[in-house]
Order: C-alpha cells, then structure tokens, then sequence
C-alpha cells in the first residue's frame, strides 16, 4: 500500500514538473511583428560606354535579277551557263522568231511601196504648182489642192511604214539577250530549241558577286547608338577563323512596325571571291549611344510574368514598381531604360516578395 502511495506521488509530481517547463510564452510585440524591412539603396548610374552587340546577319548580292526574254521565240544559241562570268551588255542568249522575219520583209516591201507613191505624189504636186502659178486659171483650184492632200496623205504613210520598220527591227534586237550588269550566272532554265513565251520562268539568273550586302536587323531599343561610322566585325561559318570588317553603307532610319527593328545594309567588297552571297554571319558591332544612359546592378531588377522591374522608394519610403525597359549587361551591371532623371533612390537587392507600397527601412 505504501509502495503504490508513493508512485501516485511520483505520477503528480512529474505532471507539475512539466507544467513548470512549459512557462506561458509572452505575447508577441506588434512592432516586431509590423517591423519594416530593411534594404540597401542605390542610384542609378549615368553612363556613356562603348559596347559590342552581337547579331545574326545574311549575305546577300549587291544586284541579283532574273533575266527573262522581251520577245517570244524559240532558243538558237546559249552562249553561257552556270558559274560563267560576264560582262555588262555581253551576249548570253540569242533566239529566233520566222513569223518576226516575215513581218521586217514585209514592211520594209511595204515602205519602198509607199516611198515610191510619195514621190509619184510629189511630181505631180510640183508639176500642177507650177502650171498653176506660170498659166494663171490653166488649173483649178481644187485641182491643185488634191494634188497636194495626196502628197500629204502619202507622206504619213511613209512616215507609218518607216515606223513600223523600225519597232520590228526593235523588236528582232530583243531577239539577242545581254547582260544587264556584271556579274555570275548562277541557273539557267532552257535549253537549244526551246519555247521561251509567257511561261514566268527566267532564261537565266545572274548576280553580281564582286560586292556583298551584309544585311543586319538591330533592335529597337539600340537604334539610337547607329551613325554612319558604325562598324561591324562579322564570321561566316566557311571560314571561321577569318573575321571581316565593313561599315554602314545604308540606314533605313525607321523603325519596321511589324518587327519593331532598325534595317541596316554594310557594302563588302568581295573581288577575290572568299564570300558567298546567301551566307549566314555572326556579326558584332561596335556602338556607343548618342548619350549616357542609367545602369543599376543585375541584382536590382526584376524580371517578372508582367514585366519588368525595378524597386524605387517614394518620400515615405514606400517600396514602387518602376517598369523598364534592359539593353547592355556591362561589368555586372545591366542598363535600364525608364523615365529616370537619375535621382531616384532605388532597391539594390530587388525582389518579386517585396510589394508594391510596402514600408522598408533603408540600412545606413
């Protein structure tokens, strides 16, 4: 009995002894609950650096065109093919037309023909003119005024044949198909004995291969950093360990609508024939805005699903949103584009946890 008295002693000691440890915790404090964060601030920086950008870019030929034929004929001489070099005004093609053949025969019979009227017409004219003025009233005068509509009427026939001659004498030389500049035959598309009509197929393709335009689409927000002493170091796949310079041949000075981007066009020389036109180019170029910009550290933005941001302190030194716009990363820093007068106090460690409005403490 004594033993069992002593264990129910035991059991309500031990229970009292745990209520001891567990002492009642104190109410929490609202301030520390409500305490403001507290953050390093910054501003931004004002900077005018030079930077490269790298872009893609493509290699085109300075004049490329499709050479098609003026006139319809079958095909009697190719006098070129692919990989030829040419000249301006060299002969690539000659066709034939009989039907144009007789058509020249037979206004040039019908010009001698109507030649041959005019100068009947213009005996008889001077004849009765004559008579006329030595044997007063020996011709009447409606004589003498058909005689001379007839001079006219047969001179404008003349005149219409020997017009008609010459557009089928045109019309043959279009039978001799000629360069129209410099350059490669790159496809040809008939052979001898072929139709050439109204088909929309070209008899050849030519390009001119000696100069190259490097096309190069630069992005909206660096379109202020091109002048035209903007220069661009590029690489083509074929021969990487070779880099090309050029500078700024042309600047389409608006920004494309659908792409938001600035065209630029760079002029290669290209004599000895290293390049291809159609060549992708990895192409750096070399900037420098027309006037410093804002930098802040990488770590001061936010990049977010709605956008992005930095974090700027109102007067009560409220945290606000201010979005931006990124363009060069620069030694750890990153530059921003925003209407900043470059006074603002700014988060140097930003986060998406910190709210808009939310109160924090700036660490001295």
């Amino acid at each position: 009995m004594k033993v069992k008295n002593m264990k129910i002693v035991y059991f309500f000691a031990g229970i009292l002894l745990l209520a001891g440890c567990q002492a009642p915790s104190k109410e929490p404090n609202k301030e520390q609950v409500h305490q403001a964060l507290k953050v390093e601030v910054i501003q931004p920086e004002n900077l005018h650096p030079s930077f490269i950008l790298k872009l893609p870019g493509a290699l085109e030929p300075n004049e490329s065109l499709d050479v098609y034929a003026k006139v319809k004929g079958f095909v009697k001489r190719i006098h070129v093919d692919v990989g030829d070099k040419v000249r301006k005004g060299q002969v690539l093609a000659t066709l034939e037309a009989p039907e144009m053949d007789l058509q020249s025969t037979a206004d040039l019979a019908r010009s001698q023909q109507l030649e041959a009227n005019l100068a009947v017409s213009k005996q008889r004219y001077e004849r009765i003119r004559k008579v006329s003025q030595n044997q007063p009233g020996a011709v009447s005068a409606l004589e003498l005024e058909q005689a001379y509509g007839n001079l006219l009427r047969d001179s404008s026939a003349v005149q219409e044949s020997r017009f008609s001659h010459r557009k089928t004498a045109q019309l043959k030389e279009y039978l001799v198909v000629r360069a129209p500049f410099s350059g490669i035959i790159t496809s040809r598309n008939y052979s001898i004995g072929a139709l050439i009509g109204d088909t929309g197929i070209p008899i050849f393709r030519l390009v001119e291969n000696d100069r190259l335009k490097l096309k190069v689409t630069v992005p909206e927000v660096h379109a202020q950093a091109i002048s035209d002493s903007t220069r661009a170091v590029f690489s083509v796949l074929g021969l990487p360990e070779s880099s090309f310079e050029a500078r700024v041949k042309r600047n389409a000075k608006v920004i494309d609508p659908v792409t938001k981007a600035l065209a630029l066009e760079f002029e290669i020389p290209n004599q000895d024939g290293r390049l291809n036109g159609g060549d992708y180019a990895d192409v750096q170029l070399h900037l420098r805005r027309e006037r410093p910009t804002f930098f802040v550290p990488q770590q001061s933005v936010i990049h977010s699903q709605s956008g992005i941001f930095v974090l700027g302190l109102n007067d009560r030194q409220e945290v606000q949103r201010i979005p931006v716009k990124i363009g060069q990363e620069l030694d750890g820093k990153v530059e921003i584009f925003a209407n900043l007068t470059g006074e603002e106090v700014l988060l140097k460690k930003a986060s998406e946890e910190i709210i808009n409005g939310q109160k924090v403490q700036i660490l001295k």
